[in-house]
């Protein structure tokens, strides 16, 4: 019994792990080029560096 909470745990831990790196891929990789990003499609993103 003791060893199947730990199990249990075990696996919680993996899938809260594995869906946290999940969620930061997917936010990393949804906005890399303004250009292709729906949030920027009505704004002009200045390419210059003061």
């Amino acid at each position: 019994m003791f060893s199947q909470k730990i199990t249990q745990m075990r696996l919680q831990q993996v899938i809260i792990a594995f869906l946290g790196i999940l969620s930061i891929a997917v936010i990393m990789t949804s906005c890399a080029n303004a250009e292709s990003c729906s949030a920027y499609q009505a704004v002009e993103i200045p390419t210059e560096v003061n």
